[in-house]
């Protein structure tokens, strides 16, 4: 640590623990100084310390422990959820979203294969049977849907992509309910969510990869046709592959 000098000190105070963190000086879960050993350290004063502490912790860089200390916070990835969410909504085409999940979900489905839960297993039945139940009565299942996939995120064991396919299935929620909402197409979401079921069931990694593709590509092409982009479907019925 140098000391500051410039007018905004509490700046320079956050570059530098910053690049403490770049460099692996400082590690998720480490304590920080005290604020006064800080303040000696960067030869400021107390206030701007705790400036820039504030400043930290609202960008979720450190987490204060009332009469604990402040500690590097342990990322989760969970926190890239919102952001993540926004960046995928802002000036990308559904056509864009559409071939990135599948891209990654068909390996998900088969990661997932390989390490599903019986207790996974018998959730992913469950849901199964709550969507079948809205399918006869008429109604919106797009809740069962997302949660089935997510619960395939989940089974994988990479929290991360369950974050990132939360955030594609956010972005085309509308889109999706659109979609599925046709007795036709809300049968044909059942099938392909069985075939995907007993595919986890036998634990057989290449089989989750191609229905969960099939059942991707299906839907993918679907709703840029409804969207009017019936020339990008190629895109998403190549991601699929």
């Amino acid at each position: 640590m140098e000391p500051v000098r410039r007018y905004r000190l509490y700046q320079d105070i956050v570059a530098q623990i910053e690049a403490l963190l770049d460099r692996g000086d400082l590690r998720p879960g480490d304590q920080l100084p005290t604020e006064r050993t800080l303040a000696e350290q960067f030869q400021v004063s107390r206030a701007s310390v705790r400036e820039a502490l504030r400043a930290l912790e609202l960008l979720g860089i450190v987490e204060t422990h009332a009469g604990g200390g402040t500690f590097v916070r342990r990322a989760a990835a969970r926190d890239l959820a919102r952001p993540l969410s926004a960046l995928i909504s802002r000036g990308h085409p559904v056509a864009d979203v559409i071939e990135v999940r599948g891209l990654i979900e068909p390996a998900v489905a088969a990661c997932a294969a390989e390490r599903v839960t019986r207790e996974e297993l018998a959730e992913l039945r469950a849901i199964i049977v709550a969507q079948e139940r809205k399918v006869s009565a008429g109604e919106s299942y797009v809740d069962e849907d997302t949660r089935f996939h997510e619960l395939i995120g989940r089974a994988a064991g990479n929290e991360l992509l369950v974050t990132m396919l939360a955030a594609i299935f956010d972005v085309l929620r509308a889109s999706r309910e659109e979609w599925l909402q046709t007795n036709a197409r809300a049968h044909a979401s059942v099938d392909a969510h069985r075939r995907i079921l007993a595919a986890l069931e036998a634990h057989d990694a290449a089989a989750a990869r191609e229905a969960s593709a099939d059942h991707i590509k299906a839907v993918g092409e679907g709703i840029l046709k409804l969207l009017g982009t019936e020339g990008s479907a190629a895109r998403a019925k190549d991601a699929a592959r």
